[in-house]
């Protein structure tokens, strides 16, 4: 393998290993093993986007498409919010025509969100109690809903690219191992970092010293 081959290589398998971005909250959904399991990770950030509303609620592990709406609360409970910051994005309604359907199992932390809520009248969304929105360290999500012999179509979901925006924070759906529809995840990356770009530097100071040193004795 050339210089350039490697050095491609190891760009992407740095950032593939990197977690998200702050501020970013994935729902990746995957049909695997005769099952649709949703994986709920990442973090928000913006404190000031996110409303009090109605304090500690439950409901119980499910999706409903035809509304946005994931659910990954179980028996648990965790504080309700309100979307208030600037919205923006293509994520406008639900994912589908589903009209909602209970998850076989759940692991994870209280975690729901609705982007269509009637309740609330604005998006909605349930966070662990006492959820840390800071932007420096924030408190991970992460929860997963398991639908045993369900698929795609027989849950009503419509894959796509849905994005919702709200102030500094983005709620994103992706299908698939890794990421969107056509393949490859929507996900932003955070670029190589320090340590990474410091070893790519070394590689290519080490090749520009050895082709000068052929080049001289030559």
């Amino acid at each position: 393998m050339n210089l350039r081959s490697s050095l491609r290589a190891l760009t992407l398998a740095g950032v593939c290993a990197l977690p998200l971005p702050a501020g970013v909250l994935t729902f990746n959904f995957t049909e695997t093993g005769g099952n649709v399991v949703v994986t709920a990770s990442g973090s928000l950030t913006d404190s000031n986007a996110w409303s009090p509303y109605g304090g500690a609620t439950s409901i119980a592990s499910l999706i409903v498409p035809s509304n946005g709406a994931m659910a990954f609360t179980g028996t648990g409970s965790g504080d309700a919010f309100r979307a208030t910051g600037t919205l923006s994005g293509n994520w406008t309604l639900g994912f589908g025509t589903g009209t909602g359907a209970n998850a076989t199992s759940y692991s994870g932390v209280s975690l729901s969100f609705i982007r269509d809520a009637s309740i609330a009248g604005v998006p909605f969304l349930v966070l662990p109690n006492s959820y840390n929105f800071s932007s420096v360290t924030p408190t991970p999500l992460s929860s997963t809903l398991t639908f045993t012999g369900a698929t795609f179509t027989t849950l009503g979901i419509t894959t796509g690219s849905y994005v919702f925006n709200n102030g500094g924070d983005t709620v994103q759906l992706t299908f698939g191992s890794g990421g969107g529809s056509g393949g490859g995840s929507s996900v932003p990356d955070a670029g190589p970092g320090p340590a990474l770009a410091l070893l790519l530097g070394g590689l290519g100071l080490r090749q520009w010293r050895s082709s000068r040193r052929a080049r001289t004795a030559a």
